[in-house]
C-alpha cells in the first residue's frame, strides 16, 4: 500500500510540528502494515489520529528529520500507547538523537520485549556507562539469539573486564561459530582455555587456528600450541613446534624467552643460557632479561657470570630486591661474609616481609661467630613477616641458636611457642624432643615429640637418629641399635656413626663401639671426644 502525504492530518495540535509534504519520497514502509496487523490482533479499531501521525513520523524520519519524526511518533503513541511499532519507532528516532535516557524511559513499558529491543536497550545502556545492564540486556539478546555477533562482542570485552574467565571462554566459544576463518579468535581463544587449564581443548584451538594460517603473523599460535604440549607433558611435539616457530622468526625476544624458559624447565641448561643469551643481546636494554640470564649462571653454577650480570644491574640504578639477594647468596657461597653483609643488609631495608633474606643474614653473623647479632636479626625479621610459615622458619632458626649457645630454656620455650603454632611442624617437634633427650630430661615427652615428628617424615635419616636416642636414654639398647643402624644407612653423618658406637658399648660391643667411632673420626677428625672414646 503506497501511502499519499495528502493522509496527514490537515490541522495539527499545539503539541504536534505542522504537517509537511515531503516530495519524492517512498513513503512505503513495512512498519505500516504491521502497525495494521498488530492493531488487528488487538482486536482494536487503529485510532486515525494515531496512524497519521505514525505515518507523518515515517516520512519525517526517511528525511532525516528526527526532532518532528519523534513529535509525531509521541503524538501517535498517546493515541495508541499499547503499540509495539510506535513505541519501537520512537525509540530508534531517540536513539538516533543520542536521547539515550529517552530510549530506556520509552522502552519500558514495551511488550513483547524481543531481540531488537534488547538490543536497542543494550546499546543505550552502554552509551550511559551502565555495563552492567547493558550486560543484562546482552544476554536476554543471546537467549534469543546464540550467535549475535554484537553480543557476543561487547559480552567478551565485559567478561574479560571484569575477569569472569569461564564467561569469557564461552563468548570465544559462540564466536568462532560466527568467524570460523578468523585465526587470531581461535588462538586467543586456545590462550584462554590455558588459562583455565583445558589444555587439551587449547591445543586443539591453536591447531585450528594454524590450519588457517601458519605463517609468522600467527606466531603466538606457535608458541600456544608448544606450550599446551608442555602442560600436558609432551616434550617432544612441544619442541617440534618450537623449532618450527624459530624458523619463521628467529629473533622474536617473546619466542627466545618462551625457548629459554622451556629448556630451563627441562634442565637442558645450555640450551636455556643460549637463548637468555640471545634475548639479552635483542634486548640490551632489557633489565629483566638481564636478570634471568643471572638466575641461568647460577643454576649452571657460572656464579661469577651471574655476579658480574647483578653488579651491572645494580650500578645502573637496578634496585631489584633479587639483585641483591642473590648476590648475598653468591657471596656466602665463597665464604666472602663481609660482602654478604652487605647485600643482604640491604635486602631487608628493600624487602622487609622477605623471611630469606633475613634468614641469610642471620646466617651470616653465624658464621662469623656473633650469635647476638644473629639472634636480633632473626627477631627483627619476625616484626615484619606476615605469613605464618615464614614466622615459624624465623622462630625455628631463633630457637636452634638459642639451643647452640646453651639458653636451653629459652631455647625450649620457644621450640613449643612454635607447636602451638604449627603443632605438626616435624623440624620443632624433632629438635625439642632430642634437645631433651641428649640431657636426660622428660625423656617421655621427648620419645612422643620424636614419634611424632618421624611418622610425618619417616625416611628423614636425622629424625631416626633422633628415635634411636632417645631410646638409648631410656636404656632400650636393642631398639636404639636397630634405629640408629637405619640411620647410619641413610646418611653419613659422624653424629649418628658416634651415637651407634655409643649404643654398641652400652650392649658391651666394644669392637663393634670402636668401628663406629672410628667412622665418625674419619669424617670428623677435629672432633676431640670421640678421640677420647677411641682411647679409653
Amino acid at each position: 500500500m503506497v501511502l499519499c502525504p495528502l493522509a496527514i492530518a490537515v490541522n495539527g495540535s499545539p503539541q504536534e510540528p505542522a504537517p509537511q509534504k515531503f516530495n519524492d519520497i517512498d513513503t512505503t514502509d513495512a512498519r505500516l502494515k504491521t502497525l495494521v496487523i498488530e492493531s488487528k490482533s488487538a482486536k482494536e479499531k487503529l485510532d486515525r489520529k494515531a496512524y497519521e501521525n505514525y505515518v507523518n513520523g515515517i516520512i519525517a524520519e526517511q528525511a532525516q528529520d528526527y526532532q518532528s519524526a519523534s513529535q509525531f511518533y509521541n503524538s501517535a503513541l498517546q493515541k495508541y500507547p499499547e503499540s509495539f511499532e510506535i513505541r519501537l519507532s520512537l525509540a530508534e528516532v531517540y536513539y538516533r538523537m543520542q536521547k539515550f535516557q529517552d530510549v530506556l524511559r520509552t522502552l519500558g513499558p514495551i511488550k513483547p520485549e524481543n531481540v531488537e529491543v534488547y538490543s536497542l536497550r543494550a546499546v543505550c545502556c552502554r552509551s550511559l556507562g551502565n555495563n552492567e545492564e547493558a550486560k543484562k540486556a546482552y544476554l536476554r539478546v543471546i537467549a534469543s539469539d546464540s550467535l549475535n555477533q554484537p553480543a557476543l562482542t561487547f559480552l567478551s570485552s565485559e567478561y574479560r573486564r571484569l575477569n569472569q574467565l569461564d564467561s569469557l571462554v564461552w563468548t570465544y566459544e559462540q564466536l568462532v561459530k560466527l568467524a570460523g576463518d578468523n585465526y587470531r579468535l581461535w588462538g586467543e581463544l586456545g590462550q584462554l582455555q590455558i588459562q583455565q587449564g583445558r589444555f587439551e581443548l587449547a591445543k586443539q584451538s591453536f591447531r585450528a587456528s594454524l590450519e588457517i594460517s601458519r605463517g609468522r603473523e600467527n606466531l603466538l599460535s606457535f608458541i600456544g600450541l608448544a606450550e599446551s604440549y608442555r602442560r600436558l607433558n609432551q616434550p617432544d611435539s612441544a619442541s617440534i613446534i618450537y623449532q618450527e616457530a624459530v624458523l619463521l622468526d628467529p629473533n622474536n625476544s617473546y619466542l627466545n624467552r618462551e625457548l629459554a624458559s622451556y629448556y630451563s624447565e627441562l634442565d637442558s641448561l645450555a640450551l636455556a643460557l643460549q637463548y637468555a643469551e640471545k634475548l639479552t643481546r635483542l634486548e640490551p636494554n632489557n633489565i629483566s632479561a638481564l636478570r634471568y640470564l643471572a638466575l641461568m649462571y647460577i643454576r649452571a653454577d657460572s656464579v661469577f657470570q651471574a655476579e658480574e650480570i647483578l653488579k651491572q644491574l645494580i650500578n645502573a640504578g637496578d634496585n631489584e630486591p633479587g639483585n641483591f639477594f642473590y648476590l648475598g647468596r653468591i657471596a656466602i657461597m665463597k665464604q666472602d661474609y663481609e660482602s654478604a653483609r652487605e647485600y643482604l643488609t640491604v635486602l631487608t631495608q628493600l624487602s622487609e616481609t622477605s623471611v630469606d633474606g633475613w634468614l641469610d643474614l642471620g646466617f651470616v653473623y653465624r658464621m662469623q661467630n656473633d650469635s647476638t647479632k644473629s639472634l636480633n636479626v632473626y627477631k627483627s625479621g619476625l616484626q615484619f613477616v606476615k605469613i605464618k610459615e615464614d614466622s615459624v622458619r624465623l622462630m625455628f632458626a631463633i630457637g636452634s641458636t638459642l639451643e647452640r649457645t646453651n639458653k636451653i630454656q629459652e631455647a625450649s620455650d620457644t621450640f613449643e611457642r612454635i607447636l602451638k603454632l604449627d603443632p605438626g611442624h616435624s623440624q620443632s617437634l624433632n629438635y625439642l624432643g632430642y634437645m631433651l633427650a641428649d640431657r636426660g630430661e622428660r625423656l617421655d615427652y621427648a620419645y612422643e615429640l620424636i614419634k611424632k615428628a618421624l611418622e610425618l617424615s619417616p625416611e628423614n635419616a636425622a629424625f631416626i637418629d633422633s628415635y634411636g636416642w632417645v631410646m638409648y636414654r631410656q636404656g632400650k639398647f636393642d631398639s636404639a641399635i636397630t634405629y640408629l643402624g637405619k640411620a647410619a644407612e641413610k646418611e653419613s653423618d659422624p653424629t649418628i656413626f658416634d651415637h651407634l658406637g655409643d649404643a654398641y658399648k652400652a650392649m658391651g660391643k666394644m669392637d663393634d663401639a670402636r668401628t663406629w667411632w672410628q667412622k665418625a673420626l674419619e669424617l670428623q677428625p677435629t672432633n676431640d671426644s670421640i678421640r677420647e672414646k677411641l682411647n679409653e
